[in-house]
């Protein structure tokens, strides 16, 4: 019995849990010992290693790492995002100058939109000219109002151009269902070379250029010797002001 304890005790020792009863004991380290010949090796007690946690500085070091490529990367982010809209400008009115062409090629003149040269000149709750004309129809679908100036020029009603819904602001904006470019202006000067003489200069549009959010172009950008084109669009690059005028035009 004493040497069954004795077994027993260094058993436990080792890291085996032994019953007890020498008869128990017995049969506890035959078990073990067939489980040892399977190559099962005996429980024994460990403990995990201690965690570890982020110092202060640490943390302070990665905020900061966080906030260096913030500052280097939205910029960057913003002025991808303003050079896409500018792209998107410009084919939108390619685009529309393309709505334009067709139109005189099928009427042989260039359509008369409104005295201001801006797209959306003499818009109102029923009639848009700019839309109307280029469209054979409302803006609403229903046909053009007879003897309007839209259903005079367009007569047959085709339409040149399929205006989108996100080409116009929405119903619930302070200027709805008014024309917008892709940066969200709505203030957009067209101008057509009226006289078909190849060029648009004043004798197409009068003494001054149309102003887009009372900015107009400089000469440097339109000249006075005027554009050769048939049909150009201009209006504000994103933020542009009055002592910083940046412009987006369809022939440059």
């Amino acid at each position: 019995m004493t040497v069954a304890l004795r077994n027993a005790g260094a058993a436990l020792h080792r890291g085996r849990v032994a019953p007890a009863s020498g008869r128990r004991f017995a049969m506890w380290e035959a078990g073990t010992r067939r489980w040892a010949d399977r190559g099962v090796k005996p429980l024994r007690h460990f403990v995990l290693p201690p965690t570890r946690a982020f110092t202060l500085i640490e943390l302070l070091t990665v905020i900061a790492i966080v906030g260096i490529l913030a500052a280097i990367l939205i910029p960057t982010v913003m002025s991808s995002r303003v050079s896409a809209d500018r792209a998107r400008t410009k084919i939108q009115f390619n685009q529309w100058a393309t709505a334009i062409e067709s139109f005189r090629s099928e009427y042989g003149y260039y359509p008369v939109f409104d005295s201001s040269n801006l797209v959306n000149g003499g818009a109102n709750t029923t009639d848009h000219p700019f839309h109307d004309v280029l469209a054979g129809r409302k803006r609403d679908g229903a046909p053009l109002t007879a003897g309007s100036a839209a259903a005079t020029q367009n007569r047959k009603a085709i339409s040149f151009y399929s205006f989108p819904e996100s080409e116009f602001t929405d119903a619930s904006s302070p200027a709805p269902n008014l024309l917008r470019d892709a940066t969200g202006n709505t203030e957009i000067a067209v101008l057509v070379d009226s006289n078909r003489d190849g060029v648009i200069n004043s004798s197409d549009f009068g003494a001054s250029l149309p102003l887009v959010s009372g900015i107009s172009p400089a000469a440097s950008d339109f000249p006075d010797t005027g554009v050769r084109s048939g049909v150009v669009f201009y209006t504000l690059a994103p933020g542009a002001s009055a002592t910083d005028p940046q412009f987006i035009f369809s022939w440059k």
